[in-house]
């Protein structure tokens, strides 16, 4: 049965924590972590939030973080997710970690030194920097590499409309091998940014990439990589537009704690002069 997860951080002075409570009293069933939420100075009060709640872990990433697991420069700081990585899986609930192919800067034996040693299966995402035939290549050399530790690979959405354009960014779908194709990113963008909008603020059909993604039997585990824009509630209803897709009980079960919850939420965030 698919997962479906919301990327949490920290958004307008609420901390992961808080976010992930949030997530929790709206109904949605799993969240993806990252180094920007999570660290040792807030681990146990995530852990405590998360409870018995499912989540993937997304490595830090060049573009957002200033450093990826492929800079020999920063071993300090890459040594420090894996040890926050291994030693929670459990307490954390993390059922795979997410990283992205060596991009501008890096090596790829660094990389996939410092993957080793997480003690967790991970999955490898598309990026806009790679055609879809050099990430096809890439990937078969990280099974190698990487052995069953490479659970599959992640699809972003965006990410490929961005690279091949409005005609062909579903294509990779039929490229890659679909059986592994472990976990999907979904959010909207604007042409040749990775915009991470919610449903509807952007340029992509995504009505019709959910029909297509469940039209080709996806199960696994779909994440809404989106950033609250333009609001935190446009991006519950992003959520529930693919709950509506692929769990009917989910979707009315957000919807209903929506309804309840948002006069409740939005009365403690005035008062804590926070603006969603």
């Amino acid at each position: 049965m698919v997962l479906i997860g919301q990327t949490i951080q920290a958004y307008k002075g609420l901390s992961c924590e808080h976010l992930v409570k949030f997530a929790k009293t709206l109904g949605i069933e799993s969240c993806e972590l990252n180094p920007q939420g999570v660290s040792f100075d807030n681990l146990e009060r995530v852990i405590e939030a998360v409870g018995d709640m499912t989540t993937t872990f997304h490595l830090p990433v060049d573009e957002i973080d200033g450093y990826d697991f492929s800079f020999p420069d920063k071993q300090a700081e890459i040594d420090e997710v894996i040890k926050l990585v291994n030693e929670n899986v459990k307490s954390l609930n993390i059922l795979l970690a997410v990283f992205h192919p060596v991009e501008h800067q890096g090596e790829y034996e660094t990389l996939v030194k410092n993957i080793s040693q997480l003690k967790i299966p991970v999955v490898v995402e598309n990026v806009m920097s790679r055609s879809d035939e050099d990430f096809l290549q890439y990937y078969n050399i990280l099974k190698k590499d990487l052995g069953n530790q490479l659970k599959g690979w992640l699809f972003d959405v965006a990410h490929s409309y961005i690279q091949n354009g409005p005609e062909t960014y579903l294509n990779l779908l039929d490229k890659m091998p679909f059986d592994e194709l472990e976990e999907i990113h979904l959010s909207d963008c604007n042409k040749g940014e990775d915009s991470h909008y919610s449903f509807g603020a952007g340029v992509l059909p995504i009505r019709d990439i959910l029909r297509d993604i469940k039209k080709r039997g996806f199960r696994k585990v779909i994440v809404n990589e989106i950033d609250a824009h333009p609001t935190i509630w446009h991006t519950i209803d992003s959520y529930k537009l693919v709950a509506k897709h692929f769990k009917r009980s989910l979707y009315i079960k957000v919807a209903l704690r929506k309804l309840v919850f948002k006069p409740i939420i939005q009365r403690r965030l005035r008062k804590a002069n926070i603006d969603f």
